[in-house]
């Protein structure tokens, strides 16, 4: 039991660290936006790093094959740069939490 605590914490920021991750994606060139956007990217590692060191751990997904203990299929790619059942693209990162799958990763997979 100790050892999944923190598990109800983590799922409920999982959401904020998709939206930082979105605002990171943002594209803009002056320099007041580069800074703001310099601050969000270390509030991000900050708080990742934070998460790892109580037991988060990202779900690997690049080209890697499709495991649907930990991944979850939501597109099919057809590129002869990748075997069959390798994953192709990562649409929203996963998580666990030591060995438990709090979320799975959503990937596109090579058919």
């Amino acid at each position: 039991m100790k050892k999944y605590q923190s598990q109800s914490v983590l799922t409920d920021i999982l959401p904020t660290i998709d939206n930082i991750e979105r605002a990171l994606q943002i594209e803009g060139e002056d320099e007041q936006f580069q800074s703001l956007q310099k601050g969000v990217k270390m509030v991000h590692e900050s708080l990742l790093k934070a998460l790892e060191d109580n037991g988060l751990e990202v779900i690997k997904t690049d080209g890697e094959q499709f495991d649907p203990n930990y991944h979850q299929a939501v597109m099919q790619d057809d590129n002869p740069d990748y075997e069959s059942g390798q994953i192709t693209q990562e649409l929203q990162t996963g998580y666990k939490l030591k060995d438990r799958v709090l979320r799975p990763s959503m990937v596109k997979v090579n058919q």
